[in-house]
């Protein structure tokens, strides 16, 4: 893609048709990567993209073509990381200077309802000891996360993310599980530190063509207050399964 600057950008994009994409998925992307970063948490960047009409016709692969062609003319983008870095698996540990960005992590998840990060699809890129958060489509489901509600200031609510084995599992249960050197503090002022008005240039931030998403878009911020305005009780939950 080129930005208006004339800078070219190598970048992974995602379109609104095809198989488990929606421009309300793009919305959850778009969410996720401006939300991840305020909380202190490393995302790629991130950038809205225009299909160009006469780029979409000169894509050779006509499976491609089709999507394009039936997909909203804006996509979501995140510059592309670079072949030095791969997926994280399960037999990767969490060394003493991650933790603290782990604890960051599963909060994210945790309070966001984003139950796309286990062991069997960890949607985070490592090198070395850095991290990359990718993938973040599937947070914000409210309304498919029903039993239980996404509401992590409640005490149990957190439970299914340490049931170890099912898809439930957060990729740091096990690991973050009886450490004694966990500090939530961080994580308190990070979520303490979303005013409203940052959330408002969330919802600014949405292309007008995704306009379709914007009560999903409301409904998420509506959501993100209560977990600032409940952080407290939201760690304590976090600790609580952790403990």
């Amino acid at each position: 893609m080129e930005t208006d600057d004339g800078v070219e950008h190598e970048v992974v994009m995602k379109v609104s048709s095809g198989r488990e994409c929606s421009e309300e998925g793009l919305m959850n992307e778009m969410l996720g990567s401006l939300l991840a970063a305020d909380l202190g948490l490393p995302v790629n960047e991130p950038f809205f993209v225009e299909l160009d009409a006469d780029f979409v016709q000169s894509v050779v692969r006509s499976d491609i073509k089709d999507r394009l062609v039936r997909s909203c003319t804006v996509a979501f983008a995140c510059k592309a990381a670079g072949e030095q870095w791969r997926r994280r698996v399960p037999s990767d540990r969490i060394v003493a200077s991650q933790v603290e960005m782990a604890i960051g992590v599963m909060a994210f998840d945790g309070f966001a309802a984003n139950g796309d990060r286990g062991p069997r699809n960890s949607n985070l890129l490592v090198k070395d000891t850095e991290w990359r958060l990718i993938d973040h489509e599937a947070a914000f489901g409210f309304r498919m996360r029903l039993f239980p509600k996404c509401e992590p200031w409640k005490v149990g609510n957190l439970e299914i993310m340490r049931r170890y084995g099912q898809d439930s599992e957060h990729i740091f249960a096990k690991q973050l599980s009886k450490r004694d050197d966990l500090d939530f503090r961080h994580v308190r002022d990070f979520w303490s530190g979303l005013s409203d008005a940052r959330l408002a240039q969330y919802d600014a931030t949405l292309p007008e063509e995704w306009g379709a998403t914007r009560p999903n878009l409301a409904e998420a911020i509506l959501h993100l207050k209560q977990v600032r305005d409940n952080i407290d009780a939201c760690l304590k939950e976090l600790e609580r399964i952790l403990s």
